[in-house]
């Protein structure tokens, strides 16, 4: 049986091979750049009753470690002063490959530069990470022994391995692994993203020598050219009815279709922005679009970029909101939202983005929209 530090470049290249990865991205809900960032997402959802982010995760892949962390309560909630939160009412449950896995190993590596006296203080470190103390340290927190032994608790919390202990593979040649990054872009599941640009009044605002819209927009033309040249990518842009826009608090800038970069830049560098912020009428619309346009074969996500929080009289209603845009497992369609101004209602847009199995992201420091961005494009 082939194991995995005997892949080569043409295996890679093997229909078959490629077909079988399709059809296991097929079943992805979204993607995250940050596993911790998830389970307490996770955590958080299953004490306030499973609401929300439970209900399309059926199996992610994990390192053992944060499985026993998860389900021991070190990424649940935590009061004040406490180490842990509450355990999950519904704990993960580990499956440990029985054709073998990788061992996500912490090296310790002395380098060729080291000096006598260097090698010498490694050698002693090495003795004192080793010794039991430290080892028991480790096990704490969800760690094998540097001999890839469990510790009993750990297997009581992520579940015994398989009859025989774990095989492990080792690591394919560095340039396989270059080559199963470079194909990585292919075989991703691709998005229908609808893109909702704030271009309320109050993105005239300045921050530092540029406005509010202009750091927006730097910050989205960054982030698009990220994206997959074969996601669906369409661009709304609402604020309240103005002069210019009359009728609808919102309007359909480019139609979601084929990506194109460009156009998309060349139309945000020619919004006009004044009026109010219609929030919750603009992801209502947004929302019901997608549903109409969904397409079981991609991710289908709306991303919202706003610097404040819903001023439109005529739709007000938050709760119907968070009821109309719930995940529907069936058909999902999430809600990505980036706060980028400290006037931002953050909190609004975070349980927006849960209700929807989504997730808000907090770039009110300015510095930050530029990370929230390329955190926001790996959810794609």
């Amino acid at each position: 049986m082939q194991r995995s530090s005997d892949l080569t470049r043409s295996d890679l290249a093997d229909p078959a091979v490629t077909q079988f990865v399709r059809r296991i991205e097929a079943n992805v809900s979204h993607y995250s750049d940050d596993s911790v960032d998830l389970l307490r997402s996770l955590a958080e959802a299953d004490l306030a009753g499973g609401a929300g982010s439970t209900d399309d995760m059926s199996a992610i892949v994990l390192q053992e470690e944060l499985v026993d962390l998860y389900n021991t309560g070190a990424l649940s909630p935590r009061q004040d002063g406490q180490e842990r939160g509450r355990r999950p009412n519904v704990p993960l449950v580990a499956v440990h490959p029985k054709e073998g896995t990788f061992n996500l190993d912490h090296p310790f590596v002395v380098l060729p530069s080291a000096d006598e006296r260097q090698r010498a203080a490694a050698t002693d470190f090495l003795a004192f990470l080793t010794e039991d103390a430290q080892q028991e340290s480790f096990a704490r927190l969800g760690f094998r022994d540097h001999e890839r032994r469990a510790s009993a608790e750990l297997l009581a919390n992520v579940g015994a391995e398989p009859t025989g202990g774990l095989s492990y593979f080792e690591p394919p040649d560095p340039q396989v692994v270059g080559a199963m990054l470079d194909g990585w872009r292919m075989l991703r599941k691709k998005a229908n993203i609808l893109i909702a640009l704030d271009t309320s009044g109050s993105m005239q605002a300045m921050v530092g020598t540029r406005t509010r819209f202009q750091v927006a927009s730097a910050a989205a033309g960054k982030g698009l050219a990220l994206l997959n040249t074969e996601d669906r990518v369409g661009l709304w842009s609402f604020s309240s009815e103005t002069r210019k826009r009359p009728k609808s608090p919102y309007r359909e800038e480019i139609p979601l279709g084929e990506f194109d970069q460009k156009r998309i830049n060349s139309k945000i560098a020619g919004l006009h922005v004044d009026g109010g912020t219609a929030l919750y009428a603009t992801v209502r619309a947004a929302h019901r679009e997608l549903l109409d346009r969904y397409d079981p074969q991609r991710i289908n996500a709306i991303v919202v970029l706003t610097d404040g929080k819903n001023e439109y009289r005529q739709d007000n209603d938050l709760a119907g909101l968070l009821a109309e845009v719930a995940l529907d497992p069936r058909r999902p369609v999430k809600v990505f939202c980036i706060a980028f101004d400290r006037e931002s209602d953050f909190a609004t847009l975070d349980r927006i983005a849960k209700a929807s199995s989504g997730k808000a992201f907090d770039a009110t420091d300015p510095a930050k929209i530029d990370e929230a961005f390329v955190k926001l494009v790996s959810s794609f």
